[in-house]
């Protein structure tokens, strides 16, 4: 039986990968080593596997993120200025999200 499923990101520096995700997602650090990250937000988790050339232009690396708090948390990511270009804040037929990027272009999709 499955009992999680987790995605594993690419980040070309997992220091400014971490701070990224604890300022931005309230993330905290599980686990770090020297070519490897893992955080959490509660029951959430989240891996990072370091790859210094990663090309962020094609980098394709996503995960749709569900919250309770989504008109906070966009105002903050305007505040870091991580919205996507075409991420902005909207309602779609199956609820409201919009997308952010981290340091390394990989995308998350919020919403409620």
């Amino acid at each position: 039986m499955i009992k999680n499923i987790t995605p594993v990101f690419i980040s070309s520096n997992l220091d400014v990968t971490e701070k990224f995700w604890i300022e931005v997602l309230s993330f905290k650090t599980d686990g770090k080593h020297d070519d490897y990250l893992i955080m959490n937000n509660g029951n959430i988790e989240v891996h990072f596997s370091k790859l210094p050339s990663v090309n962020k232009k094609t980098n394709n690396c996503a995960c749709y993120l569900g919250v309770d708090n989504l008109d906070d948390l966009y105002k903050k990511c305007l505040e870091f200025n991580c919205v996507h270009p075409n991420g902005k804040l909207e309602k779609l037929p199956w609820g409201r999200e919009f997308a952010i990027v981290d340091p390394d272009c990989n995308l998350i999709k919020i919403a409620e």
